[in-house]
């Protein structure tokens, strides 16, 4: 029986993932992981007083990709004095996603009080956490299971779980709101408890990116029907859907030109969204500008690990984006409409759009200064999840698209992928930090 288990998707997640993170906790150099140190400052100051030298003694802590073996050694050694630090928690909602990592730091400043243990417990309770929300996830979900073991275990999504990203829980938030959506289309009614539900997970979505909230925009295309204590509000719910079904070429044109009227306010009249526009096709499509999109951005939802030192070769992430296709297109017993199908990969373009727009206007004037041409500052990473959307797309399509394997041959192909991909980034990470 715990071998048939161990078969299941749920179950190869099970066991790749605590072999993967649990290495990369502990190969993964301290501060070698994008934002990590910012994470854990957030985190730490969660629970301590913000000050100009609270959190100061992981200032020491050298990005250099040349290790100096002898003083990382003094990082787990050494003690710091943590007696400036003033205990004082925040109850602010979007500090609940460092609590994993906070949790444990704290236990390590209690073991043993050196950087070297508070990072790597911190880093042990961030891939605790992330392992077992997925396997409740992928144990739940209704369509894209392997698709889940797949995306979940990629050298990117290894490297952030192991560390004290809050990638984690971004990851987990959207991936269970995917799951959420598929049990949903399962059983379309929504009673008090589902609404609980709903509301927990806008809050989820909102407390770890803001732009997440888009994705309960994908509550509409569902024919959801109202039920239980909320039955007497059905009829309501039906005479506004057949309105909406009526009208809905008419409504398009209003939301139309509702988008044009904000945007030109947004932005500064027409020419400022004529400009937008040019500033997001110079960032996707032109990488003599945007020297960042073939790396950071497109081999960065993959595999480009460490800090910006490590990327997988091309070639093997045409292997991980071909496996990916095909196993989302895989016929499923399934029925998904294709409103839902579209909508979902809708839902990928608006917010790879709206992360990239987004960070023109924050983060590209501190970088490029204003009216720069493209936008800088999206990582590849921001979009793995995103990537999950892809299977209610190709599901919606399976009349003109038929797309068969056996369940041996796809879990071995499943896991040698994984295991090829974790062999020669964590061969690459050796190669670059520790070896040289």
């Amino acid at each position: 029986m715990v071998r048939n288990k161990l078969r299941e998707p749920q179950g190869i997640f099970l066991v790749l993932a605590t072999l993967f993170i649990g290495i990369s906790v502990f190969l993964m150099p301290i501060n070698r992981v994008p934002d990590e140190m910012n994470h854990a400052r957030m985190a730490w100051n969660s629970i301590f007083v913000r000050t100009d030298t609270s959190f100061d003694w992981m200032n020491s802590v050298s990005a250099d990709t040349e290790i100096n073996k002898s003083e990382y050694k003094q990082l787990f050694t050494e003690k710091i004095d943590l007696s400036e630090e003033k205990f004082q928690p925040s109850f602010e909602l979007k500090r609940i996603m460092h609590i994993p990592q906070v949790l444990g730091m704290i236990l390590g400043s209690i073991v043993y009080p050196s950087i070297g243990v508070m990072v790597t417990l911190g880093r042990l309770f961030n891939a605790v956490f992330y392992i077992a929300s997925m396997y409740l996830i992928i144990t739940k979900t209704r369509y894209g299971k392997w698709s889940m073991v797949l995306l979940s275990l990629l050298p990117i999504m290894v490297q952030q779980a192991g560390s004290l990203s809050y990638d984690a829980a971004n990851f987990v938030a959207i991936l269970g709101f995917f799951a959420f959506l598929s049990l949903m289309i399962e059983n379309p009614q929504i009673n008090l408890k589902k609404l609980f539900q709903i509301l927990l997970f806008a809050l989820a979505l909102y407390i770890t990116k803001s732009n997440n909230f888009l994705f309960l925009l994908l509550l509409f295309p569902i024919n959801f029907i109202l039920a239980g204590k909320l039955s007497p509000l059905e009829k309501v719910n039906q005479h506004i859907r057949k309105l909406i079904f009526k009208y809905k070429y008419i409504l398009i044109v209003l939301l139309l030109v509702l988008g044009g009227l904000v945007g030109i306010k947004m932005f500064g009249g027409i020419q400022g969204i004529k400009e937008l526009l040019l500033v997001l096709v110079r960032t996707l499509f032109n990488n003599n500008l945007n020297g960042h999109l073939n790396s950071i951005l497109t081999v960065g939802m993959f595999g480009y690990i460490g800090l910006f030192s490590v990327e997988i070769p091309l070639w093997i992430i045409f292997i991980d984006v071909a496996l990916l296709a095909f196993i989302s297109a895989l016929d499923s017993d399934f029925e998904i409409k294709k409103i839902f199908g579209f909508s979902s990969l809708a839902i990928i373009v608006i917010q790879i759009l709206a992360i990239i727009a987004g960070m023109y206007y924050a983060w590209t004037p501190l970088v490029l200064g204003e009216n720069a041409i493209i936008s800088v500052g999206a990582q590849g990473r921001y979009f793995t999840p995103f990537l999950i959307f892809l299977v209610p797309f190709f599901i919606s399509l399976k009349d003109s698209i038929k797309v068969e394997m056996s369940e041996k041959l796809l879990r071995f192909a499943i896991i040698l992928t994984l295991v090829f991909n974790f062999i020669v980034s964590t061969g690459l990470v050796l190669d670059t930090y520790w070896f040289l």
